[in-house]
């Protein structure tokens, strides 16, 4: 007996795929009633606090490469959207294909802070 949950509608994997590379959809997932659907929480909460987390760490590079003796780091900074974006693709694929994972760092925040969504 397989103890597997089903697999979500192919417009459900769609949706909670997108809000990866575009964190409007996520944000959307959890204002909806969509939210109520586990996975769709669980990827919407990810997908959101993934984004946040790339926003923050952008900003932070910004101000720490201004510093004089970090300036170095800036030459660093257009790698940053690129691997944001490939990432983003990836985990897009992954929740397309119906999978649950774990995102370091940002699934702990997710989980966390979700309940307060």
């Amino acid at each position: 007996m397989s103890t597997e949950s089903p697999l979500p509608s192919q417009s459900d994997r769609l949706l909670a795929a997108l809000g990866y590379p575009i964190c409007l959809v996520a944000f959307l997932i959890l204002l909806t009633d969509v939210k109520k659907d586990p996975y769709m929480r669980h990827h919407g909460s990810l997908a959101l606090f993934w984004s946040i987390g790339w926003l923050g760490l952008h900003f932070a590079w910004l101000v720490v490469a201004r510093l004089p003796f970090l300036l170095w780091t800036l030459k660093l900074y257009p790698l940053l959207w690129p691997a944001w974006l490939g990432l983003s693709i990836y985990y897009a694929v992954q929740t397309y294909d119906g999978k649950t994972f774990s995102i370091p760092i940002v699934s702990d925040w997710a989980q966390k802070y979700s309940r307060l969504l």
